[in-house]
């Protein structure tokens, strides 16, 4: 049985100079692997696989020194987000 979870209308990732390079849709699991429905390039919609050792090699790459400063920077990033709209 397979779960999934919808994000509606997607999640963009952005290249430096601000063009959209993929776009992700929902996120689903079959047995050990994960499936990606998403869009890269915005032309090529396509279900990206995922299996058990891909998904552990993700871990090393999101528990990093950048990912976990940048959860704990969260509350600072929104406040002043906050303060620069009421100027």
């Amino acid at each position: 049985m397979a779960t999934a979870f919808k994000m509606e209308p997607g999640v963009k990732a952005y290249s430096e100079d601000g063009n959209v390079v993929a776009e992700f849709y929902s996120v689903k699991r079959e047995g050990d692997k994960l499936i990606i429905d998403s869009k890269a390039l915005g032309v090529m919609r396509m279900d990206m696989v995922l299996p058990l050792t891909e998904v552990l090699r993700c871990f090393k790459v999101l528990v990093g020194w950048a990912t976990i400063t940048y959860i704990l920077l969260i509350p600072y990033f929104l406040i002043r987000k906050l303060f620069r709209r009421q100027k």
